[in-house]
């Protein structure tokens, strides 16, 4: 199947599998009327007794936000608002959608007790994914929500508890069906690792599993996980440390998988720079203590991001115009993941609801991404099989007649020893040698000499071609030997008889060259305690008694086997 095809085919699955987020009107979503910010200093204390006195502002201390679905106009990633919901059936909550790094505190009525949350909790489990920040509001009325940490407006929503669950079941389904997959996949590659020992493999396996981490941590999913909740106490510095070095892991890959320093030297250089060094540096910087303000890190590892994406695009297009196969699977795979995933970013930012499909198109994408160069490297893996077993042939056959020489016919005839030893079946061998052959090259030249024994190999193959699992090879300057599985010695006599005579008729004239070419031929059939050694050497010797009674004969060793 085509590669594009897979791809049409992936983005058609993703269409069709990813859940759609309620709208306003839909069964159990209520509308939000207003959504109102703080215009003026926020009063002092904790968010509790800040609460009680905004509770007591007057409406002029609140200006509309201008959109009933979201908590925009933070300053310096900290604000209050005051949020109406409509009137609902039944238990309502205010979700808040991909919190990412801000910490909330709602204040509900009736008793305006605070509900904190954020992605990072370890504690407690509401029975909700973390894509959502959930929180109860039993009865009507205003709510004030507090919020630090903020880096873009975040998207609200009031629904009663049912429909929350049906919600969020349907994105838990999407989300770890991802999840299994790219765990899979990563396993199996390191397996391959294990075995090959291939820096490759445990980078792709590396970076794979680097980009299962970043989405559960990115929706907050991995704080929920035994052991892996630890990461919680890095908060969104982790998150930035996960997401830096799985660039840096993948862009490593890259360079190998799609063979970019050969394919185009000074473009890979300037994308380990911008790919590899320069996201090592960030990261030293970023465990570093100094600076102890790390407000600048999004802003300069986003931009590197972009910039390593660019430069990986524009390097792998021009490896693939020049011919680079595997950078063309990574076009395919991997820049749908960068489109999806950069459009996300940019969505967030500007505050924009995330479409279901651009929502889990991200880790739909990476699993997507990770088949197609998993199928990539299984192409490698069969391109240097083929390779290596093409080279083995090399090494293994005569490079003037193309049949075994004698290294890979002795290979050949352990085996068949063995097989026939198994199987309790004959095996016979074939000693054949060119008679007066060091004459015809003295007379007529080795180029007519070279055509003889094309010419005789070509003989042998027709004969002794219906006969089954023969295997013929050159052990010498005019010595062949035939293998014949299967066969004792009487019906390999015979086939040696038409070989011979064969020979005579085929070989009486050669490139105009009068020859009259003839050869002498030895049988001996295999004992069950037979070597390779000692079976060659009686069908040497059988083929030694016909040259002595004259030559153009067939001998054969008239021993049975024990």
């Amino acid at each position: 199947m085509r590669p594009t095809w897979l791809l049409l085919i992936a983005l058609a699955l993703g269409a069709t599998t990813v859940p759609a987020r309620a709208a306003d009107g839909e069964p159990g979503r209520v509308p939000i009327t207003r959504v109102d910010r703080l215009a003026t200093a926020a009063p002092e204390g904790d968010a509790a007794t800040a609460a009680a006195a905004l509770r007591a502002a007057p409406e002029s201390a609140w200006s509309s936000t201008g959109s009933a679905s979201q908590l925009g106009g933070a300053v310096d990633g900290a604000g209050w608002w005051r949020v109406h919901p409509g009137a609902g059936d039944g238990p309502l909550e205010l979700l808040v959608y991909h919190a990412f790094s801000a910490e909330l505190a709602v204040f509900a009525p009736p008793d305006y007790r605070p509900q904190r949350a954020s992605i990072f909790d370890r504690s407690g489990n509401t029975g909700h994914s973390r894509r959502t920040l959930a929180f109860d509001l039993p009865e009507p009325g205003p709510v004030y929500v507090h919020a630090r940490g903020v880096r873009y407006p975040l998207q609200l929503a009031v629904m009663d508890s049912d429909a929350h669950h049906a919600e969020d079941h349907r994105h838990v389904r999407v989300l770890w069906m991802s999840v299994g997959l790219l765990f899979g996949i990563a396993v199996v590659v390191l397996l391959f690792w294990s075995r090959l020992r291939e820096r490759m493999y445990l980078l792709f396996s590396a970076s794979v599993a680097l980009q299962l981490l970043y989405v559960l941590m990115a929706y907050g999913d991995a704080y929920t996980l035994s052991g892996i909740d630890r990461l919680a106490r890095f908060g969104v510095e982790g998150i930035w440390f996960v997401a830096t070095l799985s660039t840096l892991v993948t862009v490593l890959f890259l360079l190998d998988f799609a063979a970019l320093r050969t394919g185009s030297p000074w473009l890979a250089r300037a994308l380990w720079l911008v790919g590899v060094l320069a996201p090592a540096l960030l990261l030293v910087l970023l465990v570093s203590p100094l600076p102890s303000d790390k407000s600048w890190f999004p802003p300069v590892g986003n931009g590197l991001l972009l910039l390593a994406n660019a430069l990986a695009i524009v390097t792998l297009l021009r490896v693939w115009l020049r011919g680079g196969r595997y950078a063309g699977y990574v076009l395919i795979g991997w820049v749908p993941l960068v489109a999806v995933s950069t459009a996300r970013a940019l969505q967030l930012s500007a505050g924009v609801p995330l479409a279901p499909w651009l929502e889990y198109g991200l880790p739909v994408m990476q699993v997507f991404a990770a088949m197609v160069l998993l199928l990539g490297l299984a192409d490698r893996m069969l391109t240097f099989r083929r390779e290596r077993d093409a080279a083995q042939a090399d090494a293994d056959h005569d490079a003037l007649t193309g049949v075994l020489n004698r290294g890979g016919l002795l290979r050949q005839l352990d085996r068949a020893l063995l097989d026939a030893r198994r199987e309790r079946l004959p095996l016979s061998v074939l000693f054949l040698d060119l008679d007066h052959f060091k004459q015809v090259n003295d007379t007529w030249g080795h180029p007519v000499g070279d055509d003889c024994l094309r010419r005789v190999t070509e003989v042998v193959r027709g004969q002794a071609d219906g006969e089954g699992g023969q295997v013929l090879g050159r052990i010498g300057g005019e010595e062949f030997v035939l293998l014949l599985p299967r066969h004792g010695r009487r019906h390999a006599r015979d086939i040696a008889e038409r070989i011979r005579l064969e020979v005579v008729e085929a070989c009486r004239q050669v490139r105009e060259a009068p020859v009259a070419l003839t050869l002498s031929v030895g049988v001996a059939e295999a004992r069950p305690d037979d070597t390779v050694a000692a079976l060659l050497e009686r069908a040497d010797a059988a083929m030694y008694r016909a040259k002595g009674e004259g030559r153009n004969r067939v001998v054969v060793v008239d021993d049975a086997p024990a």
